[in-house]
């Protein structure tokens, strides 16, 4: 094996991908032995149930520049995309997902766009190969984030990125247990860079991100470095009380100039509004409550069970 340490480093995390990672291969090499710049492969199994291991494992024989590490059961995304940054030798990191909904082939794309000065690069998908409810889900969803981070970028979500190497370590010496790559990026005020790439249907498997782990993961990134959801409870609450308050006058209203008429049922509905506030303030704060516990528990990220690699000689 060539001792020269690798350019780029793809970090690819894994989970339940047996069938892509045969035509993954033959594209990532195809790619990256084009542009010509000498690279490695980190490939995370994310505690998977089908035999992606073993895949991974033939793979890392045929190949010495695919490196393999093995968590000891399923952590998510950003642990696996973090675990890859810790093992990665390379002056660039990329990340990329195994489903090929973007290919390989646009690598080239975000690290010459990181050379022109970005501490991160990230791919925007212009023309998105997905359902139209799920596209609207996610701009929503991306102009609410961005909104918050203060970062202008039109597609969060894209898994194709790339990193300079210290603006990885800046990445990787949080300590906490939510980390969401784009809320850090914004968090350190690293330069961000965007550069369209193509995006391709699914041709394998099926998303891991439905309509509500897209709605949680990104109520995570949103409360990993902001408190607006649990600050704009209060004028909420306000709102509510206010409509409250003048639903009441209108049954005294109604009381004292048509009679004695029972407003029972307009009561109840207020009485409804304002405890449904009360139950979605108090999960909001009790989100907030839960990340204390998560943090003060100081558990590991991930736990790595194997790492399969060959030293260089």
């Amino acid at each position: 094996m060539n001792a020269t340490p690798p350019l780029i480093s793809v970090v690819i995390p894994i989970y339940n991908e047996e069938a892509s990672l045969p035509r993954l291969y033959q594209e990532l090499t195809e790619a990256l032995e084009d542009y010509g710049r000498p690279y490695e492969v980190i490939a995370v199994d994310d505690g998977s149930r089908d035999a992606s291991f073993s895949v991974l494992s033939g793979l890392h024989a045929k190949d010495p520049r695919w490196r393999i590490v093995r968590f000891m059961r399923n952590f998510g995304q950003n642990p696996a995309i973090y675990a890859g940054f810790e093992q990665a030798r390379g002056q660039v990191l990329v990340t990329i997902d195994a489903d090929l909904q973007n290919p390989p082939s646009e690598i080239p794309k975000v690290v010459e766009k990181l050379e022109e000065g970005y501490d991160v690069v990230q791919g925007w998908r212009r023309q998105r190969q997905d359902s139209s409810v799920r596209r609207l889900l996610s701009r929503s969803i991306n102009r609410l984030v961005s909104k918050i981070t203060k970062m202008s970028v039109r597609d969060l979500g894209c898994s194709l990125k790339a990193f300079r190497r210290e603006a990885a370590h800046h990445l990787m010496a949080c300590t906490h247990s939510c980390r969401y790559i784009p809320a850090e990026t914004a968090w350190h005020g690293l330069m961000l860079g965007e550069v369209e790439v193509e995006h391709r249907e699914r041709s394998q498997g099926e998303s891991k991100y439905g309509a509500l782990a897209l709605f949680r993961v990104s109520f995570d990134m949103i409360a990993s470095i902001s408190t607006l959801p649990i600050r704009a409870v209060a004028p909420l609450g306000i709102i509510f009380a206010c409509l409250g308050f003048l639903i009441s006058l209108r049954v005294v209203y109604f009381r004292i100039v048509h009679g004695d008429v029972s407003y029972m049922g307009a009561i109840m509905a207020a009485l409804f509004v304002l405890t449904g506030v009360q139950m979605f303030t108090t999960a909001i704060m009790c989100e907030y409550i839960s990340r204390i516990y998560t943090e003060v528990q100081r558990r590991p990220y991930y736990l790595i069970r194997d790492v399969l690699q060959k030293e260089p000689e």
